[in-house]
């Protein structure tokens, strides 16, 4: 019972500088007044903070239901930083039925953009992609992005500890264990950082 308390008030803590980054953005809009983008924005936004909502409280979702995740807060990014970065989501076969604990990828591609594709001049274009497929009886996640090392900053280490923790209590309760592997850059071919996490 304590472990599953810690989990869920880990998961409670997760990104709040997130949700007062949308604000600010909300309050950028409509000063500009740009009343659709404003409109567009809040929806979105408005859909994301109910599966947060509805997700937050469970220990365990399905890939599928992450990936929806991910997605919703990339749109959102991308209204904040138009034109600086693409993405693309790929699930292979079942390996979307996979449970995990919820927001496991949310800190590893925010890690990607802020600490990665943000730093590219303007004139490059980023991208980020998420590969889920399964490996034998494995599922493997790859985040792989185009960006440039920046700056780590005290509230990045803080949620690297925190994702760490969270892992190990979601191990300690559960039979499939997640392992995270840190961002590991490679030149070849051109730029690319990748993050993976597997599950057995």
């Amino acid at each position: 019972m304590e472990g599953l308390l810690g989990l869920k008030l880990l998961q409670a803590r997760l990104n709040p500088h997130f949700l007062f980054n949308s604000l600010n953005s909300i309050q950028y809009f409509i000063s500009l007044d740009d009343k659709k983008t404003s409109l567009q924005y809040i929806g979105r936004f408005s859909a994301f903070l109910r599966k947060m909502i509805q997700y937050g409280d469970e220990t365990a979702i399905q890939l599928n239901d992450e990936a929806e995740l991910v997605r919703d807060y990339l749109l959102l990014e991308q209204y904040r930083f138009p034109d600086r970065f693409e993405f693309e989501i790929n699930l292979v076969g079942d390996a979307g039925l996979e449970d995990i604990p919820p927001f496991l990828t949310h800190h590893l591609v925010e890690e990607a953009l802020y600490r990665g594709v943000l730093h590219l001049d303007r004139t490059e274009k980023g991208w980020i992609r998420i590969d889920v497929k399964p490996e034998g009886d494995s599922i493997r996640l790859e985040i792989s992005d185009n960006g440039k090392p920046g700056a780590f900053g005290r509230e990045t280490e803080d949620h690297s500890a925190m994702l760490d923790e969270r892992i190990r209590r979601y191990n300690a309760l559960h039979t499939r264990n997640v392992r995270l592997e840190t961002r590991k850059a490679s030149v070849e071919g051109g730029r690319e950082n990748t993050a993976i996490v597997t599950i057995r």
